[in-house]
C-alpha cells in the first residue's frame, strides 16, 4: 500500500471502519424494531461498508434515545405483510462497488442443475482449463526462445529450438481436445451454484451464502454468468455502457449482501462478501466495464498491475483481494486522473465520472431468511416479466414456472397436489418439505430432496430422479380438474377445483368459456411444460419440439400421472399392457426423445428443411404416435424387444457417459432381439426409417382414475368378480360420457390425419417439380401423353376424394353445436 494521501475527487473512497460500526448498530436497532432479522456483522464490514459512497454511512444514521438507527427517509420495507418481506437500506454506493448476480433469470435456462455429477464435470473442466493456460504459455515461451536465437546458434541448437516448438503446440493442442470434451460432458453449460441464507450460532441471517469451492471454480461460475448476460442483452436496442457513461444510472436496484467460501490453491479457505445485483446485473457488469474491472476479478481478486499505484512497483505475482483495498486503488487512480486540467475527455475518469456513485436499495433485514434467495429470485421474476428488454421464449417460460411455482406454495397447495397426484397419498402433505422441493423444481437446488416422493423399492438414481421431476412439472401445468357433478345443471359454471385457479392466475389466463383461447393455453402451458423438462438434460430441446403434445383435452381436464414406477411400467410393457406401454412413450419417454444427444423429436418447421438434415420432417405429435402404435401394429422389422430395449437407452442415456467414437448421451441402436447393433448410431434418420410417417387414427387417451388401488389383499371365501351369460347393457348417461371423452381423442386424432395427408401431398408436389427439372437439365422429351394423362386421371381421383373433406367438416360443425 502506498502511504501517499488520497486525492480529492468525486470516487468515493470507503467508509471509515467507525462508521461502518455505527452502521450496524442502526441495522441491528432498526430490523429488531420492524421485527426483522438483520444481516451479519461480517457482511456490512466487509461488504457493505467499503462500497458506500462519500459520508453515506453519516447520512443514513440517526439517533434516538441513546441509540443508533437507520433514518426513516433511509429505508423502507418491500413486499410487506409477507413472509418474503424485506427491510433494504436506500443508499449511494461506489459504481464499481457490486457485481451481478449470477442467479438471473433471464439466462436460467443456460444453466444446469446443481447435481453432485455436474459439480464433479464443473471441477474437470476448470482443470483442463489451467492446464490449457499453463500449455498456452508454454508454447508461447517456446517460440519467443526460437525467435531469440541469434544467427550464429548452431544447427542443434535450432532443431532443440523447433522440436521445443513442436512438442509444445501438441500438448497445447491434446489438452485444448481433453477441454472440448469437458465442455461437452457439461453440454456446453455450468451448474447453478446452490446459495442459502448465512447462518450464525443456528439463526440464519438476512444475507446469502454458496458451498464452499475452490477459488477457480468461483472464478470460473462468475465468468459464466456474466457471458451469458451479455448474450442476453445483444438484442438490447441501445449501447448500456455509453448510456450509463453519458446519463449516468437513475434508478435504483436491489442489492443482496453474499458470502462466497472458497479453497485457494495452496489449501487455505477464506470467505469472500460481496454486494450482488438481484435486479440491474446488466447495469452493474456495464459499470465494471467501464472502470476496467472484470466481475470475476472483483470477486476473486484485481491483478495489481491494473490498480498500481504511483511509486509502486509492478508486481505480477500480487493480486489485491480485499474489496475495501481495491476501491482505494480505484478511487485513488480516477480521482488523480480527474484532478487533471488535462486530462483525456476519453479518458476513463470522464468516463466513469457519472457513475462514480449509483443508488441501490441494499437488503439489510428479511422477515424469513431461509426465504431470502427465493424473495429476491421473484424481485428478478417480476422485473424481466415486465421489463423493455425482450426475453428468450425459454427463459420467459422458466421464469412463469418459477411464478408458478411460488403461487402453488403461497397458496399452500404445492405439497398437498404433490402428495396427492405423484405419490398418490403414500406420502402425506406434511411428510414433504415444500421449500425444499420448489427449490428443486426450479433448478436451485439438486434433486436428490424428490426422493422422498419415489415409489417404494424404487432405486435413487439420476434416472428415477428425473423422472419424478418430470411427473411434478406435469401435474403442476395440467393440474387436474374434478369431474362433472351429475346433478349440475346444463349451463351452470363448471367447478374447476382449486389448483385450476392457480394456474390461470400465474398464466393470465382467460375462463374456459371462453373457447376462443383454449389453443393459446395449451400452446403456452405447453411451452412452460417443455422448458421445465428441458433443463433436466444437458442438451435442451427446442420449444417447438414439443408442440401439439398437449391439447386443450390435457388443459381442461388435466393430466394425472400413473401411479406405478418406471420399473413396473416397463414390467408391464413386457407382459403385453398397450396402455402402459402408451403412458411411458407419452409421460416419460417423450422428453428425452426432445432433448437427447441425438433428439429423434424436432419441430416440424419448413426452415430446418436443408440438404444434410438427419430425417424427415414430421410433426411431433405424428413421431409419438408412430412410436405409440408400432406396439399394436409394429411396422417390418419392429419387434416389442426392440420397443423395450429402446426404451430403456432413451430413459438412461442422459446419463451414458462417451464410448468408442460415440459422444456421451448417444447409444447403438438395438435389433429386433433387443440387443446394440455396433456401428448403427440410434438417431432420427434411424428412427424416421423404422417409425414410418403415415397417416393414422390415434385411439383414445386414457385418464387415469381418482384412485388406483394396487397390491395383493387379504384372502376371500369367494371370488371377487363372475362373468354372466349376457352382456349388461351400457346405460345412456354412461354412453353419453364414454362418446364426449371419445370425442376429444377423435377431433385430435383428425387434425394428425389431416396434417399427415396435407405433408404427403406436398412431398408428392416437389417429387414432381424436382422430375420436371430434372428432364429440363438432362433435355430430355416429355413422358407420352397418355401416360401422363394417366397420371391426371390420378390426380383427379386424389382431388375427388380431398373435396370429401368440407362437406363433411361442415356436417360436423353444425352437429357439435348441439353436443
Amino acid at each position: 500500500m502506498s502511504a501517499q494521501k488520497a486525492p480529492k475527487g468525486p470516487f468515493p473512497p470507503p467508509t471509515n471502519p467507525t462508521w461502518a460500526e455505527n452502521l450496524y448498530e442502526a441495522i441491528v436497532n432498526t430490523c429488531a424494531a420492524e421485527g426483522f432479522t438483520p444481516v451479519p456483522r461480517q457482511a456490512v464490514f466487509d461488504a457493505l461498508s467499503p462500497a458506500l459512497g462519500q459520508d453515506e454511512a453519516k447520512r443514513v444514521i440517526e439517533r434516538r434515545g441513546g441509540s443508533r438507527f437507520l433514518r426513516g427517509t433511509a429505508h423502507h420495507i418491500e413486499q410487506r405483510d409477507t413472509d418474503g418481506a424485506l427491510l433494504v437500506l436506500k443508499v449511494e454506493l461506489h459504481g464499481a462497488g457490486t457485481l451481478p448476480w449470477v442467479i438471473n433469470d433471464r439466462t436460467r435456462s443456460a444453466w444446469l442443475h446443481p447435481s453432485v455429477e455436474n459439480q464433479e464435470r464443473l471441477e474437470e473442466l476448470v482443470d483442463q482449463q489451467r492446464q490449457v493456460a499453463a500449455w498456452t504459455v508454454g508454447a508461447e515461451r517456446a517460440k519467443a526462445a526460437l525467435r531469440a536465437l541469434a544467427s550464429t546458434a548452431t544447427p542443434a541448437e535450432k532443431d532443440a529450438a523447433v522440436a521445443a516448438v513442436e512438442t509444445s503446440e501438441e500438448e497445447l493442442a491434446r489438452e485444448q481436445r481433453e477441454l472440448k470434451a469437458c465442455e461437452q460432458a457439461l453440454g456446453g453449460r455450468r451448474p447453478l451454484p446452490v446459495v442459502r441464507a448465512v447462518v450464525e450460532d443456528g439463526v440464519p441471517l438476512a444475507a446469502l451464502t454458496t458451498e464452499m469451492v475452490s477459488t477457480e471454480i468461483a472464478g470460473e461460475v462468475q465468468r459464466y454468468a456474466v457471458d451469458m448476460l451479455r448474450r442476453r442483452a445483444r438484442q438490447r436496442p441501445y449501447d448500456l455502457v455509453e448510456s450509463l457513461v453519458q446519463e449516468g444510472q437513475r434508478d435504483s436496484t436491489v442489492v443482496v449482501l453474499q458470502r462466497t467460501p472458497v479453497t485457494d490453491q495452496d489449501g487455505s479457505q477464506r470467505e469472500i462478501w460481496r454486494g450482488h445485483h438481484a435486479t440491474g446485473a446488466n447495469r452493474a457488469d456495464a459499470r465494471l466495464d467501464i472502470f476496467g474491472i472484470s466481475a470475476q476479478q472483483l470477486l476473486t481478486g484485481v491483478p495489481q498491475s491494473l490498480l498500481r499505484l504511483p511509486g509502486e512497483e509492478e508486481n505480477r505475482r500480487m493480486v489485491v483481494r480485499g474489496l475495501g483495498e481495491i476501491l482505494r486503488r480505484v478511487s485513488f487512480r480516477l480521482n488523480a486522473e480527474y484532478a487533471d486540467p488535462e486530462r483525456d475527455s476519453e479518458g476513463r475518469a470522464q468516463r466513469a465520472v457519472r457513475i462514480a456513485q449509483v443508488p441501490a436499495r441494499v437488503v439489510v433485514g428479511a422477515r424469513k431468511p431461509e426465504r431470502l434467495e427465493e424473495s429476491l429470485r421473484q424481485l428478478n421474476v417480476h422485473e424481466h416479466l415486465r421489463g423493455q428488454l425482450d426475453y428468450e421464449d425459454m427463459d420467459r417460460a422458466l421464469g412463469l414456472w418459477s411464478t408458478l411455482v411460488k403461487a402453488y406454495q403461497a397458496e399452500g397447495l404445492l405439497g398437498e397436489l404433490l402428495a396427492q397426484e405423484v405419490t398418490r397419498g403414500r406420502v402425506p402433505a406434511t411428510g414433504l418439505d415444500e421449500d425444499s422441493i420448489a427449490d428443486a423444481l426450479v433448478g436451485a437446488r439438486a434433486l436428490d430432496v424428490l426422493a422422498v416422493m419415489l415409489s417404494p423399492g424404487d432405486e435413487v438414481s439420476p434416472v428415477t430422479l428425473r423422472d419424478v421431476a418430470i411427473r411434478c412439472a406435469t401435474v403442476l401445468v395440467f393440474p387436474p380438474v374434478p369431474p362433472r357433478p351429475q346433478n349440475l345443471a346444463p349451463h351452470a359454471r363448471m367447478p374447476t377445483g382449486r389448483y385450476w385457479p392457480v394456474v390461470r392466475a400465474c398464466l393470465q389466463e382467460a375462463s374456459w368459456s371462453q373457447s376462443n383461447g383454449a389453443g393459446a393455453r395449451a400452446r403456452r402451458r405447453t411451452e412452460i411444460w417443455a422448458a421445465v423438462v428441458a433443463q433436466h438434460f444437458l442438451r435442451p430441446g427446442p420449444l417447438a419440439a414439443a408442440e401439439g403434445l398437449f391439447g386443450k383435452h390435457e388443459v381442461q381436464f388435466g393430466v394425472r400421472p400413473d401411479a406405478r414406477s418406471l420399473a413396473s411400467l416397463l414390467t408391464a410393457c413386457r407382459q403385453g399392457d398397450a396402455a402402459a406401454w402408451e403412458t411411458l412413450v407419452r409421460r416419460h419417454l417423450l422428453p428425452g426423445m426432445i432433448s437427447g444427444a441425438k433428439p429423434f423429436v424436432t419441430p416440424n418447421q419448413g426452415s430446418l428443411e436443408s440438404a444434410d438434415r438427419k430425417g424427415v420432417r414430421r410433426a411431433p405429435s405424428n413421431a409419438i404416435q408412430a412410436l405409440v402404435d408400432a406396439y399394436t401394429d409394429p411396422p417390418e422389422g419392429v419387434t416389442r424387444k426392440l420397443l423395450l430395449a429402446f426404451a430403456e437407452a432413451v430413459l438412461r442415456a442422459p446419463d451414458s457417459p462417451a464410448g468408442d467414437d460415440m459422444t456421451p448421451g448417444t447409444f447403438w441402436a438395438p435389433d429386433a432381439h433387443g440387443n446394440s447393433r455396433k456401428a448403427v448410431l440410434a438417431d432420427k434418420e434411424w428412427f424416421d426409417a423404422l417409425f414410418p410417417l403415415t397417416s393414422f387414427r390415434r385411439t383414445k387417451r386414457q385418464q387415469q382414475p381418482a384412485e388406483t388401488v394396487t397390491g395383493a389383499e387379504g384372502k376371500d371365501k369367494g371370488p371377487d368378480t363372475v362373468e354372466l351369460n349376457e352382456e349388461i347393457p351400457e346405460t345412456p348417461l354412461a354412453r353419453m360420457t364414454r362418446l364426449r371423452a371419445e370425442l376429444a381423442s377423435a377431433v385430435a386424432s383428425g387434425t394428425v390425419s389431416a396434417a399427415a395427408v396435407a405433408e404427403q401431398i406436398g412431398r408428392l408436389l416437389t417429387t414432381v417439380e424436382d422430375a420436371v427439372r430434372a428432364r429440363e437439365d438432362a433435355g430430355d422429351e416429355k413422358e407420352p401423353a397418355d401416360v401422363r394423362a394417366l397420371y391426371v386421371e390420378d390426380f383427379n381421383k386424389i382431388k375427388a376424394e380431398a373435396a370429401k373433406i368440407a362437406p363433411l367438416l361442415d356436417k360436423a360443425t353444425l352437429a357439435v353445436m348441439s353436443l
